[in-house]
């Protein structure tokens, strides 16, 4: 019996390959988004064929549903998503990195499950 869990890298790419495959409409399978108190979407959870995957960080859409690059409010590129399934394995931390235009957050993958069960569409981070 093989029970050997994917390595997070891994993981990552399954996740990155899944959400690529929701195409441009990706936005049509947002199940749970994450905003801070200015409004800035700070990372969003999406229904993929692999299961639910999160996206968090900086790039396009930071700012609402503004069509934009996203830039924080001194000029500085926020820098790339990090891309992941909801899911870890049993040996890593719950902690998710994240960020807006505010600044660097951390999510717990354990309170983003718990939105997603409980059909909780937004969720706000102090």
């Amino acid at each position: 019996m093989d029970t050997k869990e994917p390595s997070p890298l891994d993981r990552r790419r399954i996740a990155r390959k899944a959400l690529e495959a929701l195409g441009v409409g990706r936005s049509d399978h947002a199940i749970v988004r994450v905003t801070c108190p200015a409004s800035h979407r700070v990372a969003t959870v999406y229904r993929t064929d692999e299961g639910p995957v999160i996206v968090a960080g900086g790039g396009p859409g930071a700012h609402g549903s503004r069509d934009r690059v996203d830039t924080a409010h001194h000029g500085d590129r926020l820098g790339s998503e990090y891309v992941d399934m909801l899911e870890s394995t049993r040996f890593e931390d719950d902690e998710v990195p994240a960020r807006c235009a505010c600044g660097s957050r951390t999510l717990s993958r354990a309170e983003l499950k718990r939105a997603v069960e409980t059909h909780t569409h937004a969720l706000a981070v102090p």
